[in-house]
């Protein structure tokens, strides 16, 4: 018989396996991870499309300018990094 402090085993919400101590409704730890994972993997996909998409805006709109060129490319790897954390976030609140 388990001891009245011990906390029980609660199944994770993805997967249904038994966690000692995981807290009712939430995932075990490799279901996290695995969210995680196909999130990142999207999420750097659409960020890719958006990166490249900023790019040829750049290419075709900014004058031959070396400083505006340098914003330019400032502008694409601040594109890329804000899209992929932010279409993560989505992601992973629109997984079921």
């Amino acid at each position: 018989m388990p001891s009245l402090g011990e906390q029980p085993e609660v199944p994770c919400a993805s997967c249904g396996r038994r966690i000692a101590g995981l807290p009712w409704g939430e995932r075990c730890s490799q279901c996290v991870v695995d969210r995680k994972r196909r999130a990142s993997r999207l999420s750097s996909r659409v960020a890719l499309a958006a990166t490249i998409l900023a790019a040829l805006y750049v290419w075709l709109r900014v004058p031959a300018d070396p400083t505006a060129r340098y914003y330019g490319l400032l502008a694409i790897v601040v594109t890329y990094i804000l899209v992929r954390r932010i279409a993560a976030r989505i992601v992973l609140e629109a997984m079921k």
